[in-house]
């Protein structure tokens, strides 16, 4: 090996380690501190070894960018790159903590479509570069193998379009609370397949975006994220229906959680058999927070219905026993 190579070998070699090293750096700081972590791990795990492989070809083998195994290489080290600037674009523009708006402006869903088609578009320009690949041809014999593909994914296709039509409505987006069919809880991930949503049992809920477009969706969290709750709850005939009304709203009014505008209202609802039906509404600053507050008012009402003599009734049932004498 000439001097020259030896050089090129050590050179590479150091650079590639302190590369290796100053990229592990910040992604053991970007995890400690929480934060995405996918663009620098591409770097050290895909992008830096492809290139030091790329470097040693060149320039310790000196083969010819024409030679099969360096188009390879460099075939590979592009698209690598290209997931990595994609992905610090999507960091840096369209994240939670953007450097634009500091919040989330486009779901997880539509960020993988858009990565999708850029690196698509990118891999066959480089594919056309490198390789010489007719892009006509290419586009031809794309179109007929996405007929056939058409046919045999009918479904997988079924819940990426239908993800894009829900991302195109904005019906939601990750945090809502939602009732879709007979679930309720919290989406945590919007992505091509699927919508995942926990309860508030702490269960993982996944539907597909095929079903989604079956489904009555209720977004719990717009048009505002203030959710109003109604109680309702009976009183005796004997108690005086204004009196009841004021005692509700009183029990409001001392609540942490529960909002002063718009103002709680109590209402009468319905007379029933053996009571007057009231509802008592109040509104909250989130739905996350409706167990939690309907218990507080419910525990409340009792003791304040105590406190002024009003009666919450229970069912009577009379038996009547009829004796057939012989």
């Amino acid at each position: 090996m000439t001097k020259l190579l030896q050089v090129n070998t050590v050179l590479i070699l150091v650079s590639f380690v302190l590369l290796f090293m100053l990229v592990g750096f910040i992604i053991k700081k970007r995890a400690r501190l929480n934060k995405p972590v996918v663009a620098p791990k591409i770097m050290r795990y895909l992008v830096l070894p492809t290139a030091l492989i790329y470097s040693f070809c060149l320039f310790v083998f000196e083969w010819s960018r024409t030679h099969t195994p360096v188009k390879v290489t460099e075939t590979i080290l592009i698209i690598f790159g290209i997931s990595f600037l994609i992905q610090m674009l999507n960091h840096l523009l369209f994240s939670k903590d953007n450097i634009l708006t500091q919040k989330e402006t486009i779901p997880k869903l539509g960020r993988d479509i858009i990565q999708f088609t850029l690196v698509t578009i990118s891999s066959a320009f480089v594919f056309s570069a490198i390789w010489g690949f007719d892009l006509g041809h290419l586009l031809t014999a794309l179109g007929v193998g996405s007929f056939v593909l058409g046919l045999a994914l009918q479904e997988p296709l079924g819940n990426l379009f239908n993800g894009i039509a829900l991302l195109i409505a904005k019906t939601f987006e990750k945090g809502d609370w939602v009732e879709i069919g007979n679930d309720t809880g919290k989406i945590v991930d919007i992505n091509w397949r699927s919508v995942k949503i926990v309860s508030r049992f702490n269960e993982l809920i996944i539907i597909p975006n095929n079903a989604l477009g079956k489904e009555r969706i209720k977004n719990l969290s717009r048009p505002s994220k203030i959710h109003a709750e109604l109680i309702k709850i009976g009183f005796s005939y004997k108690d005086n229906p204004k009196k009841v009304k004021k005692v509700l709203v009183k029990v409001t009014e001392n609540l942490e959680g529960i909002l002063k505008k718009p103002t709680p209202a109590a209402v009468t609802l319905s007379y029933e058999n053996f009571y007057i039906n009231y509802g008592l509404k109040f509104f909250m600053k989130d739905y996350e927070d409706q167990i939690l507050l309907k218990d507080k008012i419910m525990t409340e009402i009792y003791d304040v219905a105590k406190e002024n003599n009003l009666t919450i009734p229970y069912p009577i049932q009379e038996l009547h026993i009829k004796n057939n004498d012989d």
